[in-house]
This record gives C-alpha cells, structure tokens and sequence, in this order.
C-alpha cells in the first residue's frame, strides 16, 4: 500500500508526525518543534482525521504507534532519502561535477583532436561518462539532427538545416614528409614542386582532395599517387615511414606529436583549406557540460594552430 501526499497533509503535519515517531510521546515531540504539547495533540487529530487512519494508541502522553502509523511512516523516510538524492543531483548538475555526453565526430577531428580535448576534459571532470562515435560526416549529422547526441564535429558541406551550426576550425593544408625528403628544405610547397613526386593522397571524395586536384589540374601537373586513404592520420604515417609526400590537415599533424617523430609540415601554396564545422541539435537549450567541453575544444584549437611553423 502506498500512501501519497495530498494537498491536506502539509509539511507542518509530516513534521509534527515525524517527531512524535521519533520520540514516542507528545510532549517530547512538542520539545523537539518548539511547540507546546497541545498543539502536538491537536496535529495529530487532524492527520488521523484527513487521512482517515488510526495512527496512535493513547495512554495519557505517550503514544504508541499503529501498524498504519508505521507505514506511512516509511513512506515519509522514503521520501527524504528521495529529496536528498535530488538536492545531491542538484549540486552535482550546478558544478558540472557528473553526468553524461555523446560526442560524435568525423575522422578529420575525430581520430586525433577530440581524443586530446576529451582527455583534458576528463581531468577537469573525472565523473562524466562520455559516448563517442567517429563516423561520416552525414552519419554525424544524423545523430546530432534525431537528438541522439550532444555535440558533433564534421565537414562544412553538409545540410546545415534543422541543425545549430557554427565554424569551428578552419586550416591551411600543409605537405608532409620526412625530414631527410627533398623538399623539407622548402619554406612552401607549391604544385610544380610534386610534379611526379611519389604522392600519399586524401579519398577522392574528400573535399580538401578534390581542392587540391583542381589546382594540380590549373598547374598541369601530376604527382604519382601510391596511396589514397580517407585519414589524414593515415597520411602523415606513410609520410614519417618514407612513401612520399602528402596533404593533410595540420590539426592533425600537431595533434599527434609528427614534428617530434620526424616529420615536417610544409604549407602549400596556392591554400587548400580544411573546414570543420561544430553542430549542436535544434531548439535544445545547451547543457553546462557542453558548454565546458567547448571551452575545452577551444582552448586546445588554439593551443595547436597557435604553434609557429604551420
């Protein structure tokens, strides 16, 4: 049986009744309120009369309790425990102190960005569980549009509609190569340059790929493309092991520590820019964990692209 409040049983009732369990008689009760022992009495009339219960045997002062008194009693402890479990979710929600996230990113930012600022993240928020997806940049905007995640990081080109969408990053592409590779003595690198250079390329399907064709194209030039791969990671790797030269984002690039396994990152020239976009779901009010993971993102956005030399 489950007893609920209703708007007869106030606050002032459920405290008198409380004491009164606690202490065993009214006049211990009315000590503990700071109340005189009749108004202890008359409380406890009223609620056997609102709830219809016989609460109390009488023997003079002292009251012993019903079975029903005990009951409801119960649901009153279970109650507060409720309450206090609330005020500490409270707490918890006003110091972003815990909770949850879901982060869904594309490959560009995905593999070796956010896994640095969720890091950083974590430090300053060790107990918040975070979900996080690499996926395509349309699969991305996918689960940010249904609400299914938080935040997302992808290319600009997407349908920007029934999303909040805002630039995010936006990075000259740079050349990259071992440190003993020919053209690591360049200050830039332009298309002439990789005429028939052995070549580490994006997926043809990659915006910033199909940029940089098109200046080939204009230069009339061909490099000799050994590989392609969708990573930008993937390039600067067969890059440091000495396949060739190739394009990537220097998000990346400074991200994963290249310059200090011995690559070198040279910008092309004329640019070809990589665009990230951030997205957020529509007509949701952003949460003060997603606000702190922006300001994570930011901090080390800056912190890479504010390095000399790319």
């Amino acid at each position: 049986m489950r007893f609920g409040y209703t708007p007869w049983m106030n606050l002032t009732l459920i405290e008198t009744f409380s004491a009164v369990i606690k202490t065993g008689s009214t006049t211990k009760a009315a000590a503990l309120l700071g109340i005189s022992q009749p108004a202890v009495s008359r409380a406890m009339r009223r609620l056997e009369d609102t709830t219809r219960l016989k609460l109390f045997e009488r023997s003079g002062p002292k009251l012993t309790p019903t079975p029903e008194a005990k009951l409801l009693y119960q649901e009153i402890l279970d109650i507060h425990v409720g309450l206090d479990r609330l005020k500490q979710a409270v707490v918890r929600i006003r110091d972003v102190g815990s909770g949850s996230l879901k982060i869904a990113s594309s490959a560009a930012l995905g593999l070796t960005f956010l896994p640095k600022v969720i890091e950083g993240f974590l430090q300053r928020h060790p107990n918040v569980v975070i979900k996080f997806e690499i996926a395509s940049s349309a699969t991305v905007r996918s689960l940010i549009v249904s609400g299914a995640y938080d935040i997302g990081l992808c290319a600009d080109e997407i349908d920007r509609s029934n999303l909040v969408a805002e630039p995010f990053v936006s990075s000259r592409g740079v050349c990259v190569m071992r440190q003993d590779h020919p053209l690591s003595r360049r200050n830039t690198i332009d298309p002439k340059d990789l005429d028939g250079a052995a070549f580490v390329a994006l997926a043809p399907e990659d915006t910033a790929r199909k940029a940089f064709d098109r200046v080939l194209a204009e230069a009339g030039v061909s490099p000799r493309i050994l590989i392609e791969t969708p990573f930008s990671a993937t390039v600067c790797q067969f890059a440091l092991e000495g396949v060739g030269v190739g394009l990537a984002n220097p998000v990346t690039f400074l991200s994963e520590g290249y310059a200090q396994r011995g690559l070198v990152a040279r910008p092309f020239e004329p640019p070809v820019w990589f665009k990230t976009i951030m997205i957020l779901p529509p007509q949701r009010v952003r949460s003060r964990l997603v606000d702190e993971l922006i300001v994570e993102m930011n901090r080390y956005r800056e912190k890479l692209l504010g390095r000399p030399g790319v």
